[in-house]
């Protein structure tokens, strides 16, 4: 039997099942429990803060949007948990989320590129997107715009903040802020919470009241002072603001330069001696006949350099594309940059694109049903940090969608919680072939339950269950 056994645990080695790799190499890889450690952070009692965030990044991989569908799932079976220990978390004021994201952030850094290589193309990406909801009730939820569909409709905006290090893109930061609040008996029955001043979501709050072009900025600067190194900021036109330009610029002495898309509307520039704005500028080079051609982008251009009061030369890019009326407007303070490598850098602001429709497709981003507002901070933090983890792991393992790879790995992580149901099965499987041994007299197997080799064969079950990888989880730093 011993033999036996030995055969069934290279099946087991032989065949790793896909949550095994985000539970075990990549979650230990990233040394989880240290960065909570690093937070400083600790829960009086109960279960371990690893434990419990473990399983809160796994939600969408069990295809769960909240903790109450947690505990009406098939996956309640793999944990003794109770719905408490994770409403607890996850309304706590006092959880550093920003801290925690970022330590998850530098360590995906620090494992991809230990020599710390600033790629050409390497960029922070900002951008915002609407969550959308239909709970009034959420505390500092109001009416948003959304420019997709060009309505106003209850939410909130999220504002990220993305490193893209020249092959990967992973968040780095976030703010969720409110636009038009509600009024009147709508406003009253918002749920409110007043927390403790100076704390985590007291700071989340009162950045929820403020400006997005202000914490745009705030974000760009911490993420540097994080350590994060990149050559350019990108962001369309709603960020083109000479506040914002100005601002980006004085980080680190220029160290960063800004290419985004500016609106044509008053602001001026000094062409040629005189001051004029985007409107007037490009008559002015539609007279002088100027205009170029792109080939690669079958694209008709304009680049010129100009000054820009407070910030210095920049150079414009004045374009239209196939199939469109308007011209466009692109900006950029690195005045080398020709219009084709402009382009080229500005496109790896798309990521950030498609990682809203990835986290709000594949990742259950905005289905959080809280009330509490550190709840959502809480949601789209996990949604993030479960974001880095499966972008590293596609990385290393050259998957290429992103969406492939989390359908893997939700259906396998299906198929393992269906391993107790199968033990279960076996197990009567099994004792019904003793019986029938036994019974037979050919050899005495009654007292084959009581043997090692059953327990060894049980343990290996036991070993694949997601309770069990969560509890092992804790125990390594």
């Amino acid at each position: 039997m011993r033999e036996t056994t030995s055969e069934i645990k290279k099946v087991f080695d032989k065949h790793q099942y896909s949550i095994d790799s985000i539970v075990f190499d990549v979650m230990q890889t990233f040394k989880l429990k240290s960065i909570i450690q690093h937070t400083r952070f600790e829960k009086q009692e109960g279960y371990a803060v690893t434990e419990i965030l473990a399983l809160l990044i796994m939600f969408p991989l069990m295809l769960v949007s909240s903790v109450n569908g947690f505990f009406h799932s098939e996956f309640q079976a793999i944990t003794t948990m109770k719905k408490d220990a994770l409403y607890r978390l996850k309304n706590n004021e006092s959880v550093p989320w920003r801290t925690i994201l970022y330590g998850i952030a530098k360590r995906f850094q620090k494992i991809v590129n230990p020599d710390k290589i600033v790629a050409a193309n390497s960029a922070f990406i900002l951008d915002d997107t609407t969550d959308r909801r239909v709970g009034r009730h959420l505390e500092n939820v109001s009416y948003v715009f959304d420019h997709v569909i060009g309505k106003t409709l209850l939410g909130f905006k999220h504002l990220v903040l993305g490193f893209f290090d020249g092959t990967t893109f992973i968040p780095l930061d976030f703010t969720t802020h409110a636009e038009k609040r509600l009024r009147g008996r709508k406003r009253r029955e918002q749920y409110r919470k007043t927390s403790r001043p100076g704390s985590p979501g007291a700071i989340r709050r009162k950045e929820c009241a403020g400006d997005k072009m202000t914490q745009a900025i705030a974000m760009v600067k911490r993420a540097v002072k994080h350590g994060f190194q990149a050559h350019y900021v990108l962001a369309d036109s709603w960020f083109g603001s000479k506040r914002f330009i100005q601002a980006i610029r004085q980080i680190k002495n220029g160290a960063l330069h800004v290419v985004c898309g500016v609106r044509k509307d008053k602001r001026r520039y000094l062409y040629q001696g005189n001051k004029v704005n985007a409107q007037a500028l490009l008559a002015i080079l539609k007279k002088a006949g100027n205009a170029k051609r792109c080939r690669k982008l079958n694209t008709r251009y304009y680049e010129v350099v100009v000054y820009y009061e407070d910030i210095g030369d920049v150079k414009l890019y004045v374009c239209r594309f196939p199939y469109q009326k308007q011209w466009r407007v692109f900006l950029s303070t690195d005045t080398t940059l020709s219009f084709v490598a402009m382009m080229e850098i500005y496109a790896t602001r798309w990521t950030i694109e498609v990682f809203f429709k990835e986290m709000k497709q594949q990742l259950r981003l905005g289905q959080c049903k809280s009330r509490d507002f550190d709840a959502q901070i809480a949601h789209v933090t996990t949604c993030c940090i479960l974001y880095i983890f499966l972008a590293y792991f596609r990385r290393v393992h050259a998957y290429a969608p992103l969406g492939a790879l989390f359908e893997s790995m939700s259906a396998e992580l299906v198929e393992k919680n269906l391993a107790e149901r199968l033990w279960a099965l076996f197990e009567d499987l099994l004792e019904a072939v003793v019986r029938s041994i036994a019974e037979s007299g050919a050899v005495d197997l009654r007292q084959f339950k009581r043997s090692p080799e059953y327990a060894t064969l049980k343990a290996l079950f036991e070993e694949s269950f997601l309770g069990h990888q969560l509890q092992a989880l804790d125990k390594t730093a």
